[in-house]
């Protein structure tokens, strides 16, 4: 099962893939790989690529983040995945691809340029492709090697930022009270319900 998450950057690329291939988190770069540029130089590849298409200002790139369930996969299977991911998702694109092996649940990293190398097109990132193609193809991938995925549930979890906030200014203390008593029980539920056989 891979949860799958993208963000944005409008500066700060090469700390951004600095940050994804360090080598103690990627197994002294074993589980790092370069789409359609090279190691130590990507971030320059990237500006260079903005530079030809004049398109440098804006977003600098996107950062997608695929967390693993822990016990479920090994590095070298996530960090594949990733690598089909971007094969899938980001034909074009300048990318690469980490995965990270310091925590208790591998996870695979992918730092790509906003400006398709190809086309010249920004890429844009809503929520509806997210769900219809980062985390369609993510589940696709999982499926595909006999992965878990994240199954939908019917029961709303969580509001968007434009729906919290008019409420939180209406009322703004008993909201953060009922809030904070909503979560802790959401939590014990969520608990009770894992480990009920």
């Amino acid at each position: 099962m891979a949860i799958t998450k993208i963000l944005y950057r409008n500066g700060g690329l090469r700390q951004a893939i600095d940050y994804i291939t360090n080598p103690v988190k990627t197994a002294e770069n074993l589980l790092t790989d370069y789409v359609h540029c090279d190691p130590g130089h990507a971030a320059q590849q990237m500006m260079d690529t903005k530079r030809a298409l004049g398109k440098t200002a804006g977003r600098q790139c996107y950062h997608i983040i695929q967390s693993f369930k822990p016990d479920e996969i090994t590095p070298e299977l996530a960090h594949e995945i990733a690598r089909q991911f971007a094969t899938e998702h980001l034909p074009g694109y300048e990318a690469v691809i980490a995965t990270h092996v310091d925590k208790a649940h591998i996870h695979s990293h992918i730092v790509f340029n906003s400006v398709n190398a190809v086309t010249g097109k920004m890429y844009h990132s809503t929520c509806e492709n997210y769900y219809r193609q980062i985390r369609g193809v993510s589940d696709w991938l999982c499926k595909a090697h006999g992965l878990s995925i994240v199954l939908e549930n019917d029961e709303k979890k969580a509001v968007s930022y434009a729906e919290w906030l008019p409420l939180f200014r209406a009322f703004p203390m008993p909201f953060l009270a009922i809030t904070c008593l909503y979560c802790q029980y959401y939590r014990m539920i969520e608990c009770f319900n894992a480990d009920w056989p």
